[in-house]
């Protein structure tokens, strides 16, 4: 009965989320019909996909002011050259995914709010009614700025904190201050209250390590006590770029002192509780640091089918692991997106999960990912 009851609140909750995207705008109803299908070929893992992508993120700059130890932007690795999208490719990207993406989010590899006319951008989405989201660590939200990020509409401001105290958070900021970050917090609160909104709905990020998996019980009342919602993350640790140094050309490094390196770095790294920690990584460890291979799809990636990345050049990713320029699958700033959406290179993408490669098809990421790009 407890599932019954369950199922039907899943699919009532679904019908009000479509009719609220059909009465809020004038394409809503071509963005349902799309979702719709996008759902349909993510279940057939179909190569072609008629449907476009349901959610986009734009990378509005890859520049960073923090310098988080497991990031690889913190660990200052450079693939590509650092940048801020420009004001007119930003407006044209979005103008040609707004008849039927429901989401963007305004990030990726950097701090959204280092670019100097995100607010515009974030305003710019919402006029055309899609949700918009902003995930930063908003060491560059000045306390005045509070006011424009309210009223530009923003539906979600998620910050990453990864700590409970000024040690916990240092651990992983070296460079930054945690009361500077909850004070941040406090003053978005505080205009939002002054001002009557219900936006942003704002998340602390918390990453769950070995250093700070003691606080994470906490992490509930004190976000309540923000007046704010949370989200606990599995540890990332990156492990695939290991072999590669700071300028991401390939080290002269064995096998066997890989294997110890990635051994050294779970062990300082992960939580002592096995069951916050990625059951992949249990597995690199119980292995004695070996990786698992391409063919082994563990988990069931579906981005290929619904989500698309774009980078602040124009260059397409398959997914937020993807690191690498020479990983890129397209440029919509010389091509459209529908085009990049069905090339040759993400339908083999797409293959790739489904083990089903063929002869002809280019070398892609997903060719060697386990389904999540440890």
């Amino acid at each position: 009965m407890a599932q019954i009851l369950q199922s039907t609140q899943k699919q009532v909750s679904r019908l009000v989320t479509a009719l609220r995207i059909i009465v809020s705008s004038p394409v809503g109803i071509v963005r349902v019909t799309n979702a719709a299908m996008a759902k349909a070929q993510m279940r057939l893992r179909s190569s072609y996909c008629p449907a476009m992508p349901t959610s986009v993120a734009i990378e509005v700059t890859n520049l960073c002011s923090g310098d988080c130890v497991l990031c690889p932007v913190g660990q200052g690795r450079r693939s590509r050259s650092l940048g801020m999208i420009e004001w007119d490719n930003f407006t044209r990207l979005v103008d040609e995914v707004s008849p039927y993406v429901t989401f963007i989010g305004l990030y990726n590899w950097g701090e959204p709010l280092m670019h100097p006319r995100i607010y515009d951008m974030i305003e710019y989405v919402k006029a055309r009614k899609i949700h918009a989201e902003v995930s930063s660590n908003l060491h560059n939200l000045e306390t005045e700025d509070s006011e424009r990020l309210v009223r530009s509409g923003l539906d979600v401001l998620g910050v990453a904190l990864h700590g409970l105290s000024e040690e916990t958070y240092r651990n992983y900021q070296p460079r930054h201050r945690f009361v500077d970050v909850i004070n941040k917090v406090k003053a978005v609160c505080e205009t939002k209250r002054r001002l009557g909104s219900q936006t942003p709905e704002i998340r602390l990020d918390y990453i769950v390590r070995s250093d700070n998996e003691c606080e994470a019980p906490l992490l509930p009342d004190f976000a309540a006590n923000l007046g704010v919602g949370h989200f606990l993350e599995e540890t990332s640790l990156n492990l695939r770029l290991l072999p590669y140094d700071r300028t991401m050309k390939p080290r002269n490094v064995s096998e066997e002192q890989l294997r110890k390196e990635r051994l050294e770095l779970m062990d300082r790294w992960l939580p002592k509780d096995d069951a916050k920690v990625n059951p992949v990584y249990r597995m690199v460890r119980e292995n004695g640091g070996i990786m698992p291979s391409g063919g082994q799809k563990i988990f069931q990636c579906t981005n290929p089918w619904h989500h698309m990345i774009i980078c602040w050049d124009g260059d397409v990713d398959l997914c937020c692991g993807s690191y690498e320029k020479r990983y890129s699958v397209g440029n919509v700033f010389g091509a459209s997106v529908r085009e990049v959406w069905n090339n040759s290179r993400y339908r083999a993408a797409r293959r790739s999960i489904r083990n089903k490669k063929q002869e002809s098809d280019p070398w892609i990421l997903c060719d060697v990912c386990p389904g999540m790009l440890l």
